[in-house]
């Protein structure tokens, strides 16, 4: 009946549209699970489908998804939210080599980012260089081209450190309305879908 609701709502008419709203639940499913929350809603499957929504926007060069923020953009977005998601699965799972495979998926994901893409999200890179951070904890110096895993961990939190310096920069301490407005608008949030 949901389904059925959203579909008279307009929700999938427009693809940017549904994009967002999946993008929504996603974050907000993810906060819940993080405050302690089961997982019923399937947030597995609201990855695929956002995808599936992303790919299908890409055969098409003047979406209405890309308006605001190109194809790369809206990818690092999704990306980040996964990379959080398996993150989030490192710190609940108990068994180590589960914890270990959770971690090497989200630093794959970052690593796929901040390799690729000219530009990236602050918050996205923020989040990839967690988890790369994080997989450096598993590697060894052959896994690292002959690096200490020790070393290169200290670079990454030299990277993290200029992006939250660049972001701070971005919206001055003394603006906390704007700042707070803005975690919020990323947040994700359920009882909005309604309105």
């Amino acid at each position: 009946e949901v389904v059925d609701n959203g579909d008279q709502a307009g929700f999938k008419g427009d693809k940017d549209v549904y994009f967002e709203l999946l993008m929504s639940r996603i974050k907000g499913i993810l906060l819940l699970m993080k405050m302690g929350y089961e997982d019923p809603w399937g947030i597995e499957d609201l990855f695929d489908d956002a995808r599936a929504e992303l790919e299908s926007a890409l055969r098409s060069r003047h979406h209405p998804l890309f308006h605001d923020l190109d194809p790369s953009g809206q990818m690092q977005r999704l990306d980040s939210a996964l990379i959080d998601f398996h993150l989030f699965r490192a710190e609940q799972s108990k068994d180590e080599s589960d914890r270990g495979s959770y971690i090497e998926v989200a630093a794959t994901i970052g690593i796929r980012m901040m390799a690729e893409d000219e530009y990236l999200i602050a918050e996205a890179a923020l989040i990839a260089l967690k988890a790369l951070i994080s997989s450096t904890t598993f590697s060894s110096k052959e896994e690292l081209d002959g690096e200490d895993p020790s070393d290169v961990r200290s670079k990454l939190f030299q990277y993290r450190q200029k992006i939250k310096e660049i972001l701070a920069l971005s919206c001055p301490s003394t603006d906390v309305m704007a700042r707070e407005s803005f975690l919020a608008s990323n947040l994700g949030d359920f009882s909005m879908e309604a309105f």
